[in-house]
């Protein structure tokens, strides 16, 4: 009889433990306080930033990545948060829909950079929030030069950015 007791106890705490997934599955990360840049003018650019999870291992990759004009000018830069074991063509995680239109917090482009970063779309300061990964970033633009192109747009020169990610509370 008690060997049917301790089955019936072993089968309600896997039922459990089935019912709950995500309570245990939630990545928690150290806090991080970094910062990407990326200049024209300087070969060596820190463009990527691992975010680490509390037993040590990187859980996701922060990169700028640049999107580039006809003439081969840095038109825009997007911040991109990745998987630390995806491929580099995989989704941006900063974009969960995969469906965006428009500009985002995470985009920075060189024509709505072009009068300074406090005076652009989402400010100086962004925060991106995903609950998904239960993640928040907070963006400042530390730095943004641009210069007008012979087309009559703009090219981004220097980015720099100062990030802060943490665990969402919800």
């Amino acid at each position: 009889m008690s060997n049917r007791i301790c089955q019936h106890m072993l089968a309600t705490l896997f039922v459990s433990i089935a019912l709950f997934p995500n309570a245990a599955a939630k990545t928690k990360i150290v806090p991080l306080q970094t910062s990407v840049s990326l200049s024209t003018r300087v070969p060596k650019n820190r463009r990527t930033a691992a975010i680490k999870t509390t037993d040590g291992s990187v859980a996701y990759v922060l990169s700028l990545e640049p999107d580039f004009d006809v003439g081969h000018h840095v038109v825009t830069l997007e911040l991109v948060l990745r998987r630390a074991a995806d491929k580099s063509d995989a989704p941006n995680l900063l974009d969960p829909t995969g469906s965006r239109h428009g500009l985002q917090a995470y985009d920075f482009a060189a024509s709505d950079l072009a009068q300074e970063a406090q005076k652009s779309v989402f400010g100086k300061k962004r925060t991106v929030r995903l609950q998904e990964l239960q993640l928040v970033l907070l963006i400042t633009v530390s730095n943004a030069v641009v210069s007008p192109v012979s087309n009559g747009g703009y090219q981004i020169d220097a980015l720099d950015l100062r990030i802060k990610v943490d665990n969402s509370e919800s």
